[in-house]
């Protein structure tokens, strides 16, 4: 007994017609707009991670390296025992790096906020660089008699801070583990060493 055929109709032909059309084009949209939603999902992650970061009130944009994020200049100084310190040789970890001087009142105010962060965050890849404008190492470790939790190194020429477009200090820049300056802190902060700025600083860690 022969086996039954089913034909197709024009009206069905183009019914299949049009359903595949509309296939294609969902997949083509979905493949199109996948990639920037997903990078629209990283940068909302990323921006509520370091969300905290903005109780420090950072400046968006520098005079000299205009708006961040931008390569941190780098720069080689040395401590009071010689140790030459290398911003480029840091890549990899965050980090903190202050302009100051002994003469300067609100870089004293803000000074043990910033060695509480540096203690707190000495079993992590972070890295906080306190740079003296002062004349000499004398000033400077007198100022320190029982050392610092901050690696202490000195410019007393103030090449590096205008290479970074600082004239007054204190001024702060927080670099990410690439080397990007990500904020750039005008003035004195005491709030260096608090859950908000640490959860700001793990954010960019584990970046």
């Amino acid at each position: 007994m022969p086996t039954p055929t089913t034909s197709i109709t024009p009206n069905q032909l183009a019914a299949y017609g049009v359903s595949g059309l509309v296939t294609c084009a969902l997949v083509g949209y979905f493949a199109w707009a996948l990639p920037d939603a997903l990078s629209r999902g990283r940068e909302g992650v990323r921006r509520t991670r370091e969300a905290p970061c903005q109780v420090l009130r950072p400046t968006a944009q520098n005079a000299v390296l205009g708006r961040l994020p931008q390569p941190a200049p780098d720069f080689a100084l040395k401590t009071h025992d010689g140790q030459e310190v290398k911003l480029s040789s840091l890549r990899g970890r965050v980090v903190l790096v202050n302009f100051w001087a002994t003469w300067c009142p609100t870089c004293v105010v803000e000074e043990p906020s910033l060695e509480r962060l540096a203690t707190q965050m000495k079993n992590k890849p972070f890295s906080l660089l306190a740079v003296s404008v002062d004349e000499n190492w004398d000033l400077v470790r007198q100022h320190f008699p029982k050392g610092s939790a901050m690696t202490v190194l000195l410019d007393k020429d103030k090449k590096v801070p205008q290479a970074y477009g600082t004239e007054k200090f204190p001024e702060s820049f927080l670099i990410d583990r690439e080397g990007n300056i990500r904020y750039f802190v005008v003035s004195e902060r005491q709030l260096w060493h608090t859950q908000e700025v640490r959860s700001c600083i793990d954010a960019l860690i584990e970046e």
